[in-house]
């Protein structure tokens, strides 16, 4: 399957993903409309864009009561917001923190723009790519563990 994967290393934290991701699908630019996230931990200069894995099995999708998070043909995850009671436990039952709640508290979830996600295209560091990819499953604080490794700095 065609994920986004991360690289941590190269993310240099402009947040362009978020804001092009925001506007391509809310028509706005707002960070808390992007269905990319990007973390900042400004004491150590780390960035690490944060979006839906399309994991094989969703914990999101199995948590929903009402079963508004649900798999298309090809696979992605996506929101049935007329079925969505608001509930949250999309966003408490995400391993990655990659499902947040608009002020209508329906779940925001990145689908992949159809085949062609945005915040690739605009990334100006190539941080994030979509390739064909297995399961990406390295999370925030473990690309940081790995990249103070290899930075020879203290955790």
């Amino acid at each position: 399957m065609r994920r986004l994967v991360v690289e941590g290393e190269k993310c240099a934290g402009c947040r362009q993903c978020e804001m092009v991701c925001s506007f391509h699908r809310a028509g706005v630019f707002s960070p808390l409309l992007s269905r990319i996230t990007v973390i900042k931990d400004d004491e150590r200069g780390f960035d690490y864009p944060v979006s839906c894995r399309q994991c094989e099995e969703c914990p999101p999708a199995e948590a929903c009561p009402t079963g508004a998070l649900s798999r298309d043909e090809t696979g992605i995850v996506h929101v049935d917001v007329e079925g969505c009671a608001g509930c949250g436990a999309c966003v408490d039952s995400c391993p990655f923190g990659a499902v947040k709640l608009d002020k209508e508290t329906r779940p925001i979830i990145c689908d992949l723009c159809g085949g062609d996600p945005a915040c690739v295209s605009r990334c100006p560091t190539h941080a994030i790519t979509f390739v064909e990819s297995g399961f990406f499953d390295e999370k925030p604080s473990d690309a940081l563990q790995r990249l103070m490794g290899r930075w020879g700095i203290d955790g």
